[in-house]
């Protein structure tokens, strides 16, 4: 039941009502005249009875409007109306331009702005909105030298108080009929709404996705029961708080994005109390207007390995990922879309390519895929195809035959059945171990044998990774073209270091801080250091990063690390030969870039002789203008005969 309650505050009022309501048919089913003091009471008992939209005026407007959640009409007096009461008010005082006040709370009062001119009076008009201070307004009115107040009961008390004469503010009815007239409108507007939500409900609860509505500040507003389970909380305890309390993972700048309207879609994959969720979002765009979102989530049914054996066993040969998403720090601000379009990519058992060079980054993200997707419950095996021959090659995926017994060695395929094989160096395939790997990825069967029941069917998740151009290798023909599009359908590159400057930043300060921690020191940057140590390469990316702030703060020897000492340091480290070896491959092609001795006339001869003579004679600082290590310069003196000072 649903209904119209109409309250007034006169019984004058009460008799227009009534006859207003004998008119046409409507939908009051209450018609009460109240007073202010039992506004809140009277309206409260029509709710419990089916009411949900209330006619009121003024104070008693107010007052049901501060404490309860119904909709409430507004009888507002209409201009006419007004103009009458004024008409009254100027016969009673008899003067040529009175001053008269007129009081009322909220909206009630329509616009007067030509009152003025019209009747030939001095309107004041006094807006009562505070509920502790509407006395107080009243009685400084006294001061304004009005001639006569227009209001109800509570401003006609205060006028008696004041002296000054007062005038109910009565209707002729057609404030009512104008009430009416919009509670009816919000009435059919709300069986509108009862009945699209009664729709929208049924068809979320016969959903099998998870379906959550939210509001514009991220907070929950209709939930079906299929996401209650997800969740194991009830609507009731859900409604009204923010999404993220529940769905703790999903990112609070994405969903800002949604709700913004600045991104039109978004999925991403969830681990919700040890299910795996494909969960996407949709704003709610109502004309221009973004009204909401709407966010569905699909639970993913992960491969049944509860074989406590099986389990055993995994752990026992190390096939188990340790690593997830988190082990990469949402500080590394870089690898922000990495991480999501990884998250993407552990919905799917396809092969997939990640292009990068090895290092902590690969090992967590491979391993975050692993444990991300349906497969977390199977095996997780890494192997390198780097160094290894055809044969070598051959039985470390497909298995081969124990020498002197009739037994079949396992490969790597067939061990990480219902999980995730990851191939370190997948460039270093040969061409027929490439035929026969795309082969097991198309059929999902190991031939072993001649025989039928030698085929072993297999379903394994391929993580193929390189730091090679496969693009290249292909086009050399040392890479098969299937093998290389079944690949890069689903292609991951992670940046080098190098080009991450603000991972770089972060991990310096992170790093740096570890180790004068470890070694209870602590050390200070000078100017410019930081930023030698931002612009270089880092070709072993983090491992090279925090190997070399290791060593730093174990041997700088002093408070403050100078930009010299840095340099230094990195030429020593990774650029002067110092080893037993012989200069690099890098370095000899740069040194037959060289002109070879001859007169002093050779370019190459006297550049160094103008920069040694610049640097006195000091090799370390020539060798970095010339961008080569201090060796390199070594031999370019022998070879050009050039006498040292």
């Amino acid at each position: 039941m649903s209904g119209i309650a109409l309250f007034v505050p006169s019984d004058e009022m009460y008799e227009q009502a009534k006859g207003i309501l004998r008119e046409k048919d409507n939908h009051v089913t209450i018609v009460k005249r109240i007073r202010v003091e039992e506004a809140v009471t009277e309206a409260q008992k029509a709710i419990s009875e089916g009411v949900n939209i209330i006619i009121a005026r003024g104070r008693q407007a107010a007052e049901i409007r501060r404490h309860t959640n119904v909709a409430v009409a507004e009888i507002v007096m209409t201009a006419q109306e007004l103009g009458l009461l004024v008409i009254r008010a100027k016969s009673i005082v008899e003067k040529e331009c009175p001053r008269i006040g007129i009081f009322g709370w909220g909206d009630m009062l329509s616009d007067t702005t030509y009152f003025n001119q019209l009747y030939h009076i001095d309107l004041k008009r006094y807006i009562l909105k505070d509920f502790n201070e509407w006395r107080n307004t009243i009685e400084e009115a006294g001061k304004d030298g009005l001639d006569i107040i227009i209001g109800g009961q509570s401003a006609l008390d205060g006028a008696y108080q004041m002296g000054i004469p007062g005038l109910y503010m009565s209707s002729t009815g057609e404030a009512i009929r104008v009430a009416l007239k919009n509670a009816e409108s919000l009435y059919y507007m709300s069986e509108i709404e009862q009945h699209n939500y009664a729709q929208f409900s049924t068809v979320l609860d016969s959903a099998f996705n998870g379906i959550i509505k939210i509001s514009v500040a991220g907070k929950i507003l209709v939930m079906n029961r299929a996401m209650e389970q997800i969740l194991g909380c009830s609507s009731e305890r859900c409604v009204g708080k923010p999404v993220t309390s529940f769905l703790k993972d999903l990112e609070e700048a994405v969903l800002n994005q949604i709700l913004t309207g600045s991104l039109e879609n978004y999925s991403t994959f969830l681990t919700l109390l040890d299910q795996s969720i494909v969960v996407s979002m949709e704003p709610i765009v109502v004309g221009t207007r973004i009204d909401g979102a709407i966010i569905s989530c699909n639970r993913l049914k992960r491969l049944d390995m509860n074989d406590k054996d099986v389990m055993k066993d995994q752990y026992l040969r190390g096939y188990v990922a340790y690593g997830t998403f988190d082990d990469i720090s949402k500080n590394l601000k870089d690898m922000h879309k990495i991480v999501e379009l990884a998250k993407l990519y552990a919905q799917s058992s396809s092969p997939m390519l990640i292009e990068a060079i090895s290092g902590p980054e690969l090992e967590a993200i491979t391993q975050g895929i692993h444990n991300y997707s349906m497969r977390k419950n199977g095996p997780f095996i890494v192997i390198n195809m780097a160094g290894l021959t055809e044969d070598q090659q051959t039985r470390t995926l497909f298995g081969s035959k124990r020498e002197g017994q009739g037994e079949e060695e396992p490969g790597a395929l067939a061990q990480a059945n219902h999980g995730t094989l990851v191939i370190q160096s997948i460039d270093k395939l040969t061409l027929q171990a490439q035929y026969n790997l795309i082969r097991a990825i198309r059929t999902k069967r190991l031939i072993r044998g001649n025989r039928i029941e030698d085929t072993l069917m297999i379903d394994t998740r391929i993580i193929a990774c390189t730091a090679k151009n496969l693009t290249q290798l292909r086009s050399e023909f040392k890479f098969r073209s299937d093998l290389y599009f079944t690949l890069k359908s689903l292609r991951l590159k992670i940046p080098n270091l190098k080009d991450r400057r603000e991972d770089v930043e972060y991990l310096l300060d992170l790093y740096t801080r570890k180790y004068m921690e470890q070694y209870s020191r602590y050390h200070v940057m000078a100017p410019g250091v930081k930023q030698v140590l931002l612009n270089y390469p880092w070709e072993g990316n983090s491992i090279q990063l925090e190997a070399f702030c290791e060593r730093m703060i174990l041997t700088v020897g002093k408070r403050t690390i100078t930009e010299a000492y840095v340099r230094d340091l990195l030429d020593e480290l990774y650029h002067r030969d110092t080893s037993i070896y012989a200069v690099s491959l890098e370095e000899e092609e740069k040194m037959e870039q060289w002109s070879p001795a001859g007169t002093a006339e050779n370019p190459e001869r006297t550049l160094i002789k103008s920069i040694l003579n610049k640097y006195n004679g000091n090799r370390t600082l020539t060798a970095r203008e010339l961008n080569i290590s201090t060796t390199t310069l070594w031999r370019k003196i022998k070879k050009l005969e050039i006498i040292e000072k």
